[in-house]
């Protein structure tokens, strides 16, 4: 559920939300666990009719390779309202409402069928980590779907739009946080000092703003040198506890 800047709870009432949270969280985990083994199951199984009819129809599927996804089309983020570069690194709400409107995000919701997906955010610049603050995408006059409510890094995504599939970028740019694949704030790729991506703990090749923000997750985003990277790397989304 939506926090605002006005009327919000004791810090009892949000010990308490978080721990409801945590735990309709752990008995995801454990459900999407069992369901995973299912899944690997019947995967085995059509894997091994598709390889059957490949043989069978003697094709190699090399003439017609399988076109990949295209993600959103994001603005650039130089673009947007209030868009920060230099830390500190705030909740930046101030001009939330002119980025949303550029966004095209679905509406807020955490009504009963409504998409609610959590992913774990890790920055760090240089080797040190950054706070991912709370209230991100939420403010007396607009609200996002992709939000903190507190400054765990625990991002949610509760979208009216049950088939929103939201990307890395766009929980930046709601942020108002200048992201690109060479950029991060006002550190730009320069000799062994990258910008580095990681999902449960491999890193992503492609393009990260346009990295899948799938359920359930560990995301880290890292600008610096190779020794620089945390150590150990957040690998899988935090139990519930």
């Amino acid at each position: 559920m939506a926090n605002t800047d006005q009327g919000r709870p004791t810090k009892a009432q949000r010990k308490e939300q978080a721990r409801v949270e945590r735990e309709q969280i752990q008995r995801k985990q454990a459900s999407r666990s069992r369901n995973r083994n299912i899944g690997i199951v019947v995967a085995v199984i059509v894997v091994a009719a598709v390889v059957g009819l490949v043989v069978l129809l003697g094709g190699n599927g090399t003439d017609n390779p399988t076109p990949t996804a295209a993600g959103p089309t994001l603005p650039p983020p130089e673009t947007l309202a209030g868009i920060m570069k230099a830390q500190p690194w705030p909740n930046n709400t101030e001009q939330l409402p002119a980025r949303l409107a550029e966004l095209n995000l679905p509406q807020l919701s955490d009504v009963a069928g409504a998409l609610h997906h959590h992913i774990e955010l890790y920055v760090y610049v240089d080797g040190q980590p950054v706070v991912v603050p709370a209230n991100i995408g939420l403010s007396t006059q607009a609200a996002s779907p992709l939000h903190t409510h507190d400054d765990t890094g625990l991002v949610h995504v509760e979208s009216a739009d049950p088939n929103f599939a939201p990307v890395l970028g766009q929980f930046m740019d709601v942020w108002g946080l200048y992201f690109t694949k060479d950029c991060l704030g006002d550190q730009c790729n320069q000799g062994n000092s990258q910008v580095r991506v990681y999902e449960n703990g491999q890193q992503y090749t492609g393009d990260p703003t346009l990295m899948p923000l799938t359920d359930l997750t560990a995301v880290v985003i890292t600008y610096g040198t190779p020794a620089q990277l945390p150590d150990p790397m957040p690998s899988s989304f935090p139990s519930a506890g």
